[in-house]
């Protein structure tokens, strides 16, 4: 069974892509034949669905498991990565992708491991429940409690600087990360940075096709590899199917949607922390992550955007070939070490 959607890379995508991530590409995925997706087995190879891409990382000087409070206070687990130095350390919290339904703690572990010895930072990641068997928004609400216990109760529990957190992640978890953002600064939670790469920002449900939505990369990068216009809608599909189609808990359920369905839809843009926005040429997000950047920039916020070309959706984890992966997790590492150590 295949993760991806269009074997071998569509004709109208071929010109934009970097020769070697086609080479890759073709070398490791164009000759799987496509299947139906089923979510269990998925879920159960997500995390090493690029690994023909992934690089050797630096060993943390330690990693350990621990549980921190979700949402309604149910105990979620986090995974904690601890740099050579002495603590307390800054700390940079994670939210892993995978489209709301996959994805675990071992998802962005080369990423992590990366920020914690280039950036000198005890790094937090942050296993928080899927669609469909946990309703829309679980995602953003369990990493927004992981994140409000780790500011109160990570000097004792994690040898952790409560005055010194970034917050990061890839695909949904970079759309996580951006509310976050938003949610802390409404409750005082000081934070030094946001660096995300490829974010989700809007509301695909609202277009039948991706000739209804306004962003060009939707229509230019329909048919890209790694993530499509149909992958696109599949995890669309699912975050919907996680709320209840009718009775009493539907109405409550969609309360707690608010404007996290399209991240531009956020009521105030204004005193956001200093903001990097990592992006892909051969993304169909690609559009919607800049103009969530532009909005941030007009507000009068600190950002750093910048487009990686050649490159599609998931290309950090593609590290051992691509320059674009290697650049992304050697910038992102440097931003946080500079705001938390500056």
């Amino acid at each position: 069974m295949s993760h991806e959607a269009l074997n071998p890379i569509h004709p109208s995508v071929l010109p934009h892509l970097d020769p070697v991530f086609i080479q890759l590409y073709n070398e490791n995925v164009a000759n799987t034949p496509s299947g139906p997706i089923d979510l269990a087995i998925l879920r159960t190879k997500y995390s090493v669905l690029y690994s023909y891409g992934t690089g050797p990382a630096p060993e943390s000087a330690r990693v350990y498991d621990a549980e921190v409070p979700g949402h309604n206070g149910d105990l979620i687990t986090v995974r904690v990565y601890e740099p050579a130095s002495p603590g307390p350390w800054p700390v940079h919290v994670d939210f892993h992708g995978g489209g709301w339904g996959l994805g675990d703690l071992d998802t962005e572990a080369h990423i992590l491991k990366h920020i914690c010895t280039k950036a000198s930072v005890c790094v937090i990641d942050v296993d928080y429940r899927l669609v469909p068997e946990n309703a829309f928004p679980i995602g953003i609400q369990d990493s927004f409690a992981a994140l409000q216990y780790i500011h109160a109760e990570g000097a004792k529990k994690f040898n952790i600087d409560p005055t010194r957190i970034s917050l990061g992640g890839v695909s949904a978890g970079g759309n996580i990360a951006l509310v976050c953002a938003h949610l802390a600064r409404d409750k005082n939670i000081p934070l030094r940075i946001i660096a995300v790469g490829t974010p989700t920002v809007d509301n695909i449900a609202l277009y039948k096709s991706a000739s209804e939505a306004p962003w060009s990369s939707m229509q230019e990068m329909q048919h890209a590899p790694t993530l499509n216009w149909a992958r696109l809608k599949w995890f669309d599909n699912l975050k919907w199917q996680s709320i209840d189609a009718e009775g009493p808990s539907r109405e409550s359920q969609m309360a707690a949607v608010k404007w996290y369905a399209n991240l531009l839809d956020a009521p105030d843009f204004t005193h956001l922390p200093k903001t990097v926005i990592y992006t892909a040429g051969c993304d169909p997000l690609r559009d919607e992550g800049e103009a969530y950047a532009r909005k941030l920039v007009e507000a009068g916020n600190e950002v750093i955007q910048k487009r990686f070309l050649g490159v599609p959706h998931p290309f950090m984890h593609m590290d051992k070939d691509l320059w674009q992966a290697k650049e992304f997790i050697d910038m992102t590492a440097q931003h946080i070490k500079s705001a938390l150590h500056g």
